[in-house]
């Protein structure tokens, strides 16, 4: 019986003969696919150099007696006797393994097998052979932070998938091109990336690193001084997709500011940069002057494409100091401290502000919680930020509700946005009171001195309907800013100059003070819209020098007293001790004393005088 395999290869010689004499003949195929892989497996294949090659037959031929092999370059072996070590029999019909592929061993392999009837079937095998050595200097991947639908290319190479490790978070498998889309980007995702990559030829997966960076968008500020005497300021836009819509530059010491335009200067002030295309706004000062040193605010419109419409967009602010800045301004001890008065159990306002732009910043309460402000999303926050940005160096807290365990000494602490080390700091007394509060509880005063007591609204200035004082030997007075020096009640007593009851001021100045009025002063008013009374108390104390300098006096008389007492007793133990007095009650009860008595009484007699010493320097 014919095999199908001598049938194939006589229509196959037929077709080769046909074609030598340059007859083309149009073949239909049943099975197309059949006929174009042949009688080897696989029909072809890529082989990394270094790696091996496996190919057999497709069909066993029944009582095959040889496997003939002929390579690319015409050497011709039977498997069973292969003429190196680099060839093996595979498989369990017509097959050879190739060791170590190299580039010699790339072509078309033939493989023959025969049986005991002389009968025999041939196939072939394309090896390509590709290099084992896969360099990548891909350079690390940018991305955008918050930029929806991102794709991420990890690898131009062939793969046929691959596998992608990302930073805290599982490994994924992805079939063919090897490339991820992330959902929403942010800077979660920046990290060195491990891919793992299955290229063709290679059994082992090829791994390789990619390290992709997130870019925030944000200004990027400073200042540059050349030689030809001029001060450039520049306020760029990194990172981001908006556009530029104008750009501003303005003193803080001043309210106007300068607005630069591409191409446009006054002979003073003009743009500095590539241009708004590029999202760079600057400004060049010709010949400074001392006034043009200090912090500038830098303000940048923007707008973008939302949608299919270009809308506009809250604009980018930074602050520049052009002249050193201390970072540290650690407050020092010698300075006033902030005060801020807040009426209970209603909201309360915190800032502290910089002169450069700011990074971050967080509160110290009295009692060691700390407090790092955010933004208001909810009405049931207990507290929020407050302030026009951190790029402009406002740093703020609002709370809710005050209580009384809010008073106190709070510190706010403040990180530069372009600068690392010791935060700066600030401190604000709070003082949690009624809607009425002395400004200071405590006066100093000297006698025919002069004096003022203040009290006013707390949580910002609210009118009154009164002002009144009460004294410390209760004498009660009735004032307001038409009360001055020279109509003051009892001669003495007038409203403080550039204060008005309108704006929330009880303010009672005192000429000459008396001795009278040496003690506790109570303010009283009646708060626009409050129904009681608000008041609050004013201690007054004298500062008498001549009191200090007699206390130092009587110190240093006392101490001289004790010291006297002190030599005294030592004198009289050391007389004691070499008998330079002697007491008659010893000679009469005692003619005779040993050693051993005189140490006792001498011990005994030096205690009592030191106790006594000590007794007198304690009453002194």
């Amino acid at each position: 019986m014919i095999s199908k395999y001598f049938i194939f290869y006589v229509i196959f010689g037929f077709f080769q003969n046909v074609w030598c004499q340059n007859v083309v003949i149009d073949l239909k195929f049943e099975n197309k696919l059949a006929a174009q892989n042949g009688l080897a497996w696989p029909s072809s294949i890529h082989v990394a150099t270094g790696n091996e090659a496996l190919m057999k037959l497709r069909e066993n031929l029944e009582d095959q007696i040889t496997c003939t092999v002929t390579d690319p370059l015409g050497l011709t072996f039977d498997v069973k006797s292969p003429p190196s070590t680099k060839y093996q029999e595979w498989g369990d019909g017509c097959g050879v393994r190739v060791r170590n592929i190299t580039f010699k061993d790339e072509g078309r392999w033939r493989l023959t097998a025969v049986n005991r009837n002389s009968n025999s079937i041939t196939g072939w095998t394309e090896v390509y052979v590709i290099d084992k050595t896969i360099t990548s200097t891909a350079p690390p991947i940018s991305l955008q932070d918050g930029k929806k639908q991102a794709e991420v290319e990890l690898s131009s190479l062939d793969n046929a998938y691959c596998v992608v490790a990302r930073p805290f978070s599982e490994s994924s498998l992805v079939p063919g091109k090897c490339s991820v889309t992330l959902d929403r980007t942010t800077r979660a995702v920046q990290g060195n990336w491990k891919i793992y990559l299955g290229l063709p030829g290679r059994v082992t997966e090829l791994q390789t690193n990619r390290y992709v960076t997130v870019q925030t968008e944000r200004l990027d500020v400073g200042y540059v001084r050349d030689n030809a005497n001029k001060l450039h300021l520049y306020c760029n836009i990194l990172h981001t997709t908006k556009n530029i819509t104008f750009c501003r530059f303005q003193r803080m010491s001043n309210n106007y500011g300068f607005n630069v335009v591409d191409g446009l200067s006054d002979g003073s002030h003009s743009y500095y940069g590539n241009g708004f295309t590029l999202k760079q706004c600057g400004m060049t000062i010709e010949n400074p002057t001392s006034q043009d040193y200090g912090t500038w605010r830098c303000s940048v419109g923007v707008q973008m494409i939302v949608g299919n419409q270009i809308k506009q967009q809250m604009p980018m602010q930074a602050l520049i100091s052009v002249e050193p800045t201390d970072l540290t301004r650690n407050r020092r001890s010698e300075d006033k401290i902030r005060t801020i008065f807040v009426e209970s159990d209603s909201p309360f306002s915190i800032t502290c502000n910089s002169k450069v732009s700011l990074r971050y910043c967080w509160f110290l309460h009295p009692n060691g919680t700390q407090f790092t402000p955010v933004k208001l999303e909810r009405e049931e926050q207990l507290f929020w930020y407050t302030g026009q940005s951190l790029e402009v160096g406002d740093c703020g807290i609002t709370f809710g509700h005050a209580s009384s365990a809010d008073d106190g000494k709070w510190s706010c602490y403040m990180g530069p946005r372009h600068g690392l080390g010791v935060e700066m700091s600030d401190s604000v007394q709070v003082r949690v009171t009624g809607p009425l509060a002395a400004n200071e509880q405590e006066i100093p005063v000297n006698i025919d001195g002069n004096a003022t007591l203040y009290c006013h609204t707390a949580n910002n200035r609210r009118p009154l309907n009164y002002c009144r004082f009460l004294s410390p030997n209760f004498v009660g007075i009735n004032i307001d800013s038409s009360i001055t020096p020279e109509n003051a009640i009892l001669n003495r007593f007038y409203f403080t100059p550039g204060r008005d009851l309108n704006a929330g001021d009880c303010s009672l100045s005192i000429m000459s003070v008396q001795e009278e009025d040496i003690g506790n002063w109570t303010c009283a008013a009646v708060v626009d819209n409050e129904i009681s009374e608000s008041r609050d108390i004013i201690h007054v104390y004298m500062i008498n020098d001549n009191y200090y300098n007699n206390q130092y006096q009587a110190g240093i008389i006392g101490m001289a007293v004790g010291l006297s007492v002190l030599v005294m007793v030592f004198v009289g133990y050391v007389s004691y001790k070499r008998q330079w007095i002697r007491w008659p009650i010893w000679q009469r009860n005692s003619p005779v004393l040993d050693e051993y008595s005189l140490q006792n009484r001498s011990i005994s007699l030096s205690t009592i005088s030191t106790t006594s010493s000590n007794d007198s320097t304690r009453n002194c």
